[in-house]
């Protein structure tokens, strides 16, 4: 993983606008503070799916109406810095995007989504695998694959 700056995203004309903020649990406080300190919007993609989820009535469409809210939530939360360049948007706590139940392709969904706006994944977990990132007890199980988009390092500094 290649490392940028904020303001290399703003610049990108990358075809995936795709990075990735590295931290440890104890440290996603602080990196959604400064990603916030920067104007940059960050989604708790789990809390906000869940509490969509539970509003359902229906649930014979569940796959397709997540995976429709959650790109109406991604278009609606990006947005530029200071009006110039790409919009942008981070999200964290992405576990629910890969729930069986909801059948969605997690990776194919953050990857077309990048192509718009850069997407930052506030990754507080594993990522020993280039463009892999997974959880550490589920390292060869459950994961998101952006091995053929590579991730692109966002370089965090407080």
């Amino acid at each position: 993983m290649s490392t940028y700056s904020i303001q290399d995203i703003i610049q990108s004309t990358d075809r995936y606008k795709l990075y990735t903020l590295m931290c440890s649990q104890d440290e996603l406080v602080d990196c959604i503070s400064w990603l916030h300190a920067k104007k940059i919007h960050s989604i708790n993609v789990g809390k906000e799916l869940a509490a969509f989820i539970d509003g359902l009535d229906d649930f014979s469409y569940l796959n397709i109406d997540v995976f429709d809210y959650a790109k109406k939530l991604l278009d609606k939360h990006k947005a530029k810095i200071n009006n110039t360049g790409n919009d942008m948007v981070a999200v964290y706590n992405l576990g629910i995007l890969l729930e069986p139940a909801l059948e969605l392709n997690a990776a194919q969904l953050l990857k077309e989504f990048s192509k718009t706006a850069a997407l930052i994944i506030i990754w507080e977990n594993q990522s020993d695998i280039p463009d892999r990132l997974h959880w550490s007890t589920q390292q060869n199980n459950i994961f998101l694959d952006f091995t053929e988009t590579p991730l692109k390092k966002l370089q965090y500094a407080i």
